[in-house]
C-alpha cells in the first residue's frame, strides 16, 4: 500500500462541483490516508465524514477504495438523505449539526448542469446562499468563523487558501443583521420554465413550457380537492402544474405527504425525474 489511494468521484448522480470535490480531497486525506487504520488496510468512513479538517459534516462520502474493508458491516450502505421539511429537489452536502443542511437546488436532473444554487435547509424554509457550490462553501466557512475558536479558524484559513475564496464573519449578513437575500436563478433554457412556488416557501418548479397549464393548481384547503386537481393536471398532460401544486401542499402541511405521495410520484415519472422520484420514495420511508 504504497501508493495513497484516491476517491472516487461517485457521491451524487452528477459529478461533484470541483469546489467541493477539493473539500472532499482535504476529508479523505486527514480522515482517511492520516490515520492508523490506512496503514492497516481499513476504511472509517465516518471519520471522513467527520473529518478534523472541516468545519461541518459531510452528507456524503466516498465508497471504501478497492481493497480496503470497512471498519463497521453495513458501511457501504447509503440512502437518499432528505432533511425533515424539505424536498426531493433540494440535495444537500453539507450537515450543520442542529438540524440545518447546505446543499444544492437541482430540480431538473436531467439537464445534466455540473454546477447549480446552494440552499440551507431542514427545520427552516429554505434559503439561497450561493449562486453555485463556491459561493456556498463561502457562505458556510464564514458561518464557521462567526461561532468558533481557533481550531475552527485553522479550518477555516486552510480550506479557504485552497479554494481561493475569502469569507469574513459579516458575510452573508445585512448591516442590520438580517441575512441577505439571493435570488433564485434557475436558467431556464430556451421553451422552459421557473415557476415559483405558490406557497412562496419551496423552490418552485423548473420544466418545459408545454409541461404547465395555464393556470395556478390547489394547494390549500381540503387534501381530497388538492389531489382532484393534480390528478386532473397530470391527465391533460401538465405534470409541471400538478408537480407545483403538489410541492406548495406538503410546505403547506407535511403531514399530508403520505396522501401527496401516489400523484407526486406520478409527476416525476411524467417529466422524466427517476433521482427526484427515489428521493421522493425515501421521504415517505423516514417521515
Amino acid at each position: 500500500m504504497t501508493t495513497p489511494p484516491r476517491w472516487t468521484d461517485d457521491l451524487f448522480p452528477f459529478p461533484t462541483p470541483p469546489a467541493l470535490a477539493k473539500v472532499i480531497d482535504i476529508a479523505w486525506e486527514e480522515g482517511f490516508l492520516a490515520t492508523d487504520l490506512y496503514e492497516e488496510g481499513l476504511y472509517d468512513a465516518p471519520r471522513v465524514q467527520t473529518s478534523p479538517a472541516l468545519p461541518f459534516e459531510l452528507c456524503e462520502v466516498p465508497l471504501a477504495p478497492p481493497g480496503w474493508e470497512y471498519c463497521y458491516a453495513g458501511e457501504a450502505f447509503r440512502r437518499h438523505h432528505v432533511p425533515f421539511m424539505s424536498v426531493p429537489e433540494l440535495l444537500p452536502f453539507a450537515d450543520l449539526g442542529n438540524g440545518t443542511c447546505v446543499g444544492w437546488v437541482v430540480p431538473a436532473p436531467e439537464l445534466g448542469r455540473t454546477d447549480h444554487p446552494v440552499a440551507s435547509f431542514g427545520h427552516k424554509n429554505p434559503g439561497i446562499v450561493g449562486r453555485n457550490t463556491s459561493e456556498g462553501l463561502t457562505f458556510l466557512l464564514a458561518l464557521a468563523l462567526r461561532g468558533g475558536g481557533e481550531r475552527r479558524r485553522a479550518q477555516v484559513v486552510r480550506l479557504a487558501a485552497e479554494l481561493g475564496i475569502h469569507p469574513t464573519p459579516e458575510h452573508g449578513i445585512n448591516p442590520d443583521g438580517s441575512d441577505a437575500e439571493i435570488p433564485l436563478d434557475l436558467a431556464p433554457p430556451t421553451g422552459w420554465r421557473h415557476e415559483p412556488d405558490p406557497a412562496g416557501i419551496g423552490i418552485g418548479v423548473l420544466a418545459p413550457e408545454d409541461a404547465f397549464a395555464d393556470e395556478i393548481p390547489a394547494f390549500t384547503g381540503e387534501t381530497d380537492d388538492i389531489l382532484a386537481d393534480a390528478a386532473r393536471m397530470l391527465d391533460v398532460g401538465c405534470p409541471a402544474s400538478a408537480l407545483l401544486g403538489l410541492t406548495a401542499a406538503y410546505h403547506d402541511d407535511v403531514e399530508r405527504l403520505p396522501d401527496l405521495h401516489p400523484l407526486w410520484a406520478r409527476a416525476y415519472a411524467d417529466l422524466g425525474r427517476p433521482l427526484l422520484r427515489a428521493r421522493l420514495d425515501s421521504m415517505l420511508e423516514n417521515r
